[in-house]
């Protein structure tokens, strides 16, 4: 099964070429995370998937249901926790299908609070059930970690790893992390003005620091880790 399938995606800005016929495919249950410098297309792409922006030349084929998870929780402070979980949803079992979403990341006890009374790291977790509620087969995830604790970041990577193990979407990271990438994905990116330069595939038998050493070097800080 197919996540996604992109196919020769261009996007330029005058004669800044953002997406430079850019292929990418994610299979269903696939996590692959994204690197590369500021400016080099990343949210670009990520959101040319979401539907977000426009393209000018390629293809995307979709099979299935696309969810963003951003760097910004967004949650509607006027509406309850388990009604921006329920966005979108229709149907008389609305209530239980976001009650569900918010036990599988440890909230199903707040259903009726307030944004307003969460963490960072909680709020960033309403996120990830209203995305995942929707049963998506292609979960975009836009440096969704970025503005956590280095704590409350690892909870949340190993909190991603074990939803997405479950619901088995393709995943696409937007990160700058490179110790985020090499702890999350099944295969890494680098890309490069606009294009995809270099694909890194990961495995339990991957060398993390060699790969973290290479992922640095290709990024333009090589040596900067024993």
């Amino acid at each position: 099964m197919i996540a996604v399938n992109a196919i020769g995606l261009s996007r330029s800005y005058g004669e800044r070429a953002v997406l430079n016929r850019v292929n990418l495919r994610i299979e269903s249950g696939e996590f692959v995370a994204l690197l590369g410098e500021s400016g080099c297309g990343k949210t670009t792409l990520l959101r040319a998937l979401a539907g977000l922006d426009g393209i000018q030349t390629g293809r995307i084929d979709l099979p299935g249901r696309t969810a963003v998870v951003f760097q910004e929780h967004r949650l509607l402070p006027w509406q309850r926790l388990w009604q921006n979980v329920a966005l979108g949803l229709k149907g008389s079992n609305v209530r239980e299908l976001a009650e569900a979403a918010l036990t599988e990341v440890g909230l199903g006890s707040r259903l009726d609070d307030w944004p307003r009374t969460l963490s960072g790291g909680q709020a960033q977790r309403v996120a990830l059930a209203r995305a995942l509620v929707q049963e998506p087969k292609l979960l975009l995830l836009d440096e969704p970690f970025a503005a956590l604790d280095a704590l409350t970041r690892v909870k949340m990577h190993n909190l991603v790893k074990v939803l997405v193990a479950k619901h088995r979407p393709g995943v696409l990271l937007v990160t700058h992390d490179v110790t985020e990438a090499v702890a999350l994905a099944d295969r890494i990116l680098v890309m490069r003005n606009g294009t995809i330069a270099s694909d890194y595939a990961v495995s339990a038998d991957t060398d993390g620091k060699a790969l973290h050493q290479s992922l640095l070097a290709e990024l333009g800080v090589a040596n900067s880790i024993d």
